[in-house]
Parts: C-alpha cells; sequence; structure tokens
C-alpha cells in the first residue's frame, strides 16, 4: 500500500505538476484575490495582508520557475521600486514602535513584487486579454459590493455608504472613503468597458452600469473623492479635447447622450437609495456637508492642516529613516493643540510615507507614480491608458488629503493598474538588467516575506486567543495565551492587555516587567506610561509616579486621556504635596475647559467616551479643595460634562438598532 502511494506523490509532483499551467493559475489567483480584498472588509484585516504575501511569492516563484528570459523592466524603475521596499524595511528595523508595522512591511513588499509580475505578465500573454480579464472580474465584484453596501446603507445606522468596507463586530468600523478611493480607481475601468461597446442599446446599458458605480460614490458623501471626481472627468474632457482638436472630429453628440445617461442613473439611484433609507434612518443633507455644517463640522478641514503640519515637523525630526511604519498613530499625540485631534496617518501619503519611513522612500514612492503617469499622457485618447491613468490620478489626488492605501483592495488595485500603465510605455534607453542578480533579489525577498509571516501567524493566532479570553474575563487563559505569542515581533498591544491583566490582580511587579517588555518596542506610547504611572502608584512610589505620568501627559494623555491628569492630580493630593498641585491648577483647570467645551460639541463623540467620567471626578475635587469663590467653576464644569454627555448618550440609546446586526 506504501508503495504505490509514494509512486502516486512522486508522479504527481514530478510529472503533473510541472505540466499545469502555473501561469494562468497565477493570474487566475490574482484576480479571485483581488475580489475576496474586496469583498473581506476592503482588505482591512491581517490575514489579507498575510494571504497577499503568500500571492506575491506564489506568483514571484511560478514567474522565475517557468520563464527562460526575465522580461526588459528598465533598471531605474527595478531600482526605484526596490529601493523604496529596502528604505521601507530599514525604517522597520529602525523603528521607535516596533510593536505596530510589520503588516505594512509585508504589503509594500508583496505590492511591489506583484507590480513587477504585472509588468511582465502582460508583455508575454498579451495586453487585451488579461486586462479584459481584470476589468470584467473589477465590474462584476464592484456591483456585488456595491449591493451589499445598498443593504448597509439601508438597514444600518451608518449614514454614509461604504460598500464592503465595514466591520460588522465594532460600530465604528465603517470607512466610507475607503470604498470611495476603490471607486475612484475602478469606474474610469468601467467607463472603458462601456465604451467599447459599438451598439446603441447595449451601449446605453453599460452606461446604466457605470451610473450605477458613480452613484455608489456620490452616496460615500466624501467631499474630497466627488472634487477628485471633478478633476478626473475634467481631467478626461481636456486629453479628449486635445487630442481631436486639430482633426476637428470630437464627438460630442455621443458623449453628451453617454454623459447625460450616466449621471441620470447615477442621480437616481442617489435619490432613491436616499428614499429607501429615510424610511429606516436619518439621511445626511448634502446642503450640511457643503456648508460644513455636519456633526463633524469643519473638524475634517482644520485638523487636516494640522496633521500636514506635524507629519513635516516629524520628518524633519528624523528625514532618513522616519519613526517607523504605523507610527504617527503614537508620535504625533505629543505636537497635538486640541482635545482628541489625533489620527493613524496625517492624511496625505506623501506626508506619511515622509514620516513614517524617511524622505527618501516618500519621494522614491512619488517619483515611481509620477515618472509613468507623465510618460502615459502621451498614448493616443481613448486607449486603456488613458482611463488607467484617469483612476490612478484620481486615486493620488484623493489621497493627497487622505490615505486609504492601507486597505489591501485598494492598495493591490492600484498597484496593479500602475503595472499595466507601466508595461505599456516607451522607456527611452532601457538599461538591461542582470537576471540572476535580478532573480536573486526578487526570489530572497519574496521568500523572506513569507517566512517572516508564516513565523508571525502562530503569535497571531495565540494572541487572538487571548483577546478573546480576555474579553470573557478569563484573566488566567488570557496570561497564559499571551505567554506563549510573547515573543511575536508584531505584538501590538500584547504586553498592555498583559499589563492591564496583572494590575487588575494586583500583580504589580509582574505588571511592570510587561510594561518592560512594551518599552523594548515602543516607548513613544502614552497610554503605556499612564499604565506605569498606575502601577507605580499603587506600590506608593509617589515621585517616579509623578514623573511617569507627566511624560504620559507630554507624549499624548494631555489631549486624549483626561485620566493621566486626573490620576496625576490625585497623587499630588494623596502626598500632600499641595504647593505642586497649585503649580498646574491653571493649566488643569483651562485643560478641564477643553474638554468640557468638547463633550457639549460631542467632538470626536468624546462624550460618549471615559473622558466625561474623568473630568467629572477631577472637576469634584477641585471644587472640595479649592475656594468657595473657586468651587462653583468646577462644579459648573461638572455639571455641564454631564449634562450633555447624558444628552449625547440618550440620542445614541434612542436611535433606532442595525436591522442587520
Amino acid at each position: 500500500m506504501q508503495l504505490p502511494l509514494q509512486q502516486k506523490c512522486t508522479e504527481f509532483l514530478f510529472e503533473k505538476m510541472p505540466s499545469y499551467d502555473w501561469r494562468k493559475i497565477c493570474e487566475r489567483s490574482v484576480l479571485i484575490f483581488l475580489a475576496f480584498a474586496l469583498f473581506w472588509k476592503g482588505g482591512k484585516s491581517l490575514e489579507a495582508t498575510w494571504l497577499l504575501t503568500a500571492l506575491a511569492w506564489f506568483c514571484t516563484y511560478v514567474y522565475w520557475w517557468k520563464r527562460p528570459k526575465e522580461d526588459s523592466i528598465p533598471a531605474l524603475l527595478w531600482f526605484a521600486v526596490m529601493m523604496f521596499v529596502g528604505f521601507t524595511v530599514l525604517s522597520f528595523l529602525k523603528s521607535s514602535t516596533a510593536n505596530y508595522g510589520l503588516d505594512e512591511v509585508l504589503r509594500t513588499g508583496s505590492l511591489a513584487l506583484i507590480f513587477f509580475w504585472v509588468m511582465r505578465r502582460r508583455a508575454e500573454e498579451g495586453e487585451k486579454s488579461y486586462f479584459e480579464r481584470l476589468v470584467n472580474v473589477l465590474l462584476i465584484a464592484l456591483l456585488i459590493a456595491g449591493i451589499i453596501g445598498l443593504f448597509v446603507y439601508f438597514f444600518q445606522p451608518v449614514n454614509r455608504f461604504v460598500g464592503t468596507f465595514f466591520d460588522y463586530r465594532f460600530h465604528t468600523d465603517y470607512w466610507p472613503n475607503a470604498w470611495a478611493d476603490y471607486v475612484l480607481l475602478a469606474w474610469p475601468l468601467a467607463a472603458w468597458w462601456a465604451l467599447r461597446e459599438k451598439f446603441i442599446f447595449l451601449s446605453v446599458l453599460r452606461f446604466c452600469v457605470l451610473g450605477i458605480i458613480i452613484g455608489f460614490l456620490i452616496l460615500t458623501y466624501s467631499r474630497g473623492a466627488m472634487i477628485a471626481f471633478v478633476g478626473q472627468v475634467l481631467l478626461w474632457i481636456i486629453l479628449v479635447t486635445f487630442a481631436h482638436w486639430k482633426s476637428k472630429t470630437l464627438p460630442w453628440k455621443k458623449a453628451l447622450l453617454n454623459s447625460s445617461v450616466t449621471f441620470l442613473v447615477a442621480l437616481g439611484l442617489f435619490f432613491s437609495a436616499n428614499a429607501v433609507r429615510s424610511q429606516y434612518f436619518p439621511v445626511q443633507s448634502v446642503e450640511e456637508k457643503v456648508t460644513f455644517t455636519a456633526d463633524e463640522g469643519k473638524s475634517s478641514v482644520s485638523e487636516r492642516s494640522q496633521f500636514w503640519n506635524q507629519a513635516w515637523v516629524l520628518s524633519a525630526e528624523k528625514p532618513l529613516t522616519g519613526w517607523g511604519p504605523y507610527s504617527f498613530r503614537f508620535v504625533q499625540p505629543r505636537l497635538q493643540t486640541s482635545v482628541l485631534a489625533t489620527s493613524d496617518h496625517p492624511h496625505n501619503v506623501i506626508l506619511k510615507y515622509a514620516a513614517e519611513r524617511g524622505w527618501v522612500a516618500a519621494l522614491l514612492f512619488l517619483v515611481i507614480v509620477l515618472t509613468i503617469l507623465f510618460k502615459a499622457v502621451r498614448h493616443r485618447v481613448n486607449s486603456k491608458q488613458l482611463f488607467l491613468v484617469l483612476g490612478l490620478t484620481g486615486l493620488l489626488a484623493h489621497n493627497m488629503i487622505d490615505f486609504n492605501l492601507q486597505f489591501v483592495a485598494v492598495a493591490l488595485l492600484f498597484w496593479m493598474m500602475l503595472g499595466m500603465l507601466a508595461q505599456d510605455i516607451e522607456w527611452v534607453a532601457r538599461s538591461k538588467l542582470n537576471k540572476k542578480l535580478v532573480r536573486f533579489f526578487e526570489v530572497t525577498l519574496a521568500t523572506t516575506l513569507l517566512v517572516v509571516a508564516i513565523i508571525e501567524s502562530q503569535g497571531m493566532v495565540t494572541s487572538s486567543l487571548g483577546r478573546h479570553a480576555e474579553a470573557r474575563g478569563d484573566s488566567q487563559k488570557a496570561l497564559y495565551w499571551y505567554k506563549q505569542a510573547k515573543n511575536q515581533w508584531m505584538s501590538r498591544d500584547l504586553h498592555l492587555s498583559r499589563a492591564k491583566i496583572l494590575y487588575d490582580l494586583r500583580r504589580l511587579e509582574e505588571a511592570k516587567d510587561a510594561i518592560s517588555d512594551y518599552f523594548e518596542e515602543n516607548k513613544e506610547d502614552p497610554r503605556a506610561w499612564k499604565r506605569l504611572g498606575d502601577i507605580l502608584r499603587s506600590l506608593k512610589q509617589v515621585d517616579e509616579g509623578l514623573e511617569v505620568y507627566q511624560i504620559a501627559y507630554e507624549l499624548g494623555g494631555k489631549y486624549n486621556d483626561f485620566s493621566v491628569v486626573r490620576a496625576r492630580s490625585e497623587l499630588l493630593m494623596d502626598a500632600d504635596r499641595w504647593e505642586e498641585l497649585e503649580e498646574t491648577k491653571n493649566e488643569y483647570t483651562a485643560l478641564m475647559k477643553e474638554f468640557v467645551d468638547a463633550i457639549e460639541n460631542n467632538t470626536h463623540f468624546i462624550a460618549l467616551s471615559p473622558n466625561v467620567e474623568e473630568v467629572i471626578e477631577l472637576a469634584n475635587h477641585f471644587s472640595e479643595i479649592h475656594s468657595r469663590k473657586e468651587a462653583p467653576l468646577y462644579q459648573v464644569l461638572a455639571a455641564k460634562a454631564d449634562h450633555f454627555s447624558k444628552l449625547e448618550r440618550e440620542k445614541i440609546k434612542a436611535r433606532p438598532p442595525g436591522y442587520l446586526w
């Protein structure tokens, strides 16, 4: 029995497997994964990044296994992309926040390899077949995702269209701007598909499909995306007009018909979708969005300018390698000037890369993209290249005021379209690359990324088990699983969770050790310093506790976590250090007023956060220890925080629940 089984395995491995058309399998795998990433939260989850890494390795390995000669890729372009990856890796190795960012390294390296594969794949298999398959899969997947998004828009409280860019487990995890970016990339390809139809009736149907897709974009209520969309349309008009100017053959009647059908369908979808939604939930006012009188007010504009300035300052401090991938979330709060004005990124793709990976990486990305775009605009109008340019410029424009390339679905489509565009450019004086050298670097990169992903996957699973145990209240089981995952590279908040559990169990020395483990990877996180301050306070180490609380305050606790101020003030009171407390009174009172104003306006939904109780508690303390003349001020602040938070929380309770989950 054993010998036949061995023979079958041998035959399969050495005879059947090599006979498979692995290039076709790669092509289909990429398209299937493109649809999967779109459907699965837009590719926001870590599992999407890990699967992308495996896909990149597979495509790279198959290419070098099956192809006797390397297709010509411009040497400068290849070196620029590899240097972009290299500086991303270097940034992570020197990161100040190494508990995060490994996923960005895996994504960047994998997307670079797929970018190379797309260029070479189209060179052999032919542009037409591969491009058409991509467009067909993309349109089908986009329409299905849009239908899913309509149900979410109709039957869930979120008042902006998100497609499939959501995580149903969390009521805050809806990403309309990321969906808008995906549509900005995709609609020009849908326009190319619609223009190919020659029969009038079928052509009208195709432009109706295009109108539906644009309707999905309008329903996001994304001001930035709509500006980018208008820019795409204007660029299309300019390029078409310029191409037909001398020949005077501009088909304006046909263009007018097509555009009329498209926008009538788009507006029809917009109004009809809102009519259905209005039966279950309030509809976002277009006027309020345009005039910046919606719930977020003008903060989306004012805070963006703050993020840009802060990213510039941070990039100047570490211009070569930056602070590390995904570090902006931790290093930006120290530069904050208003309550909860923080973000995971600076809302600008170039400034994000500059602050996190250094200016070399940022400029390399900019040079790669702009070089390909500028060279491509020389191609004839109505070619595929024109529509690739429109999609890429739309996404790039929107990512000057936002950033959504952390979504695998968006990033993968972006780099695939960029690779398709680069393949058809007539590069001047292509320098030949050494085949063995290129193969060595690409296979080494792909294999290294895959090995890292496999090693890290064990820690991901065990830490996930720990989080689930912690959520159930099973502290011992959570600590067991966290211990198993202790040595993973991308530990994220694992050590903070350990410290919290140990602190709650009053195992204070072990909690200190957990914080020490966290500091080995990240000393920029005010949450860790706050936890250490609580531990030291419990250990009656007053001086050390006050110093640590001050560090937490300066690193970002000031405008994000009022418990830092409350805890430090209470520690001063417990230690009878009234003079020191008096020195901080004016500063802390002014900050308390800012928090109360934010609660009154529910800035970033602060009225729903624990900051409310922290403000009330400290205000009550201050009203008791300060003079009768000053006490009413703190009583009023406490009353206002309590009143306005209750109003906002009652609104949430009164809001109809979601009908889907």
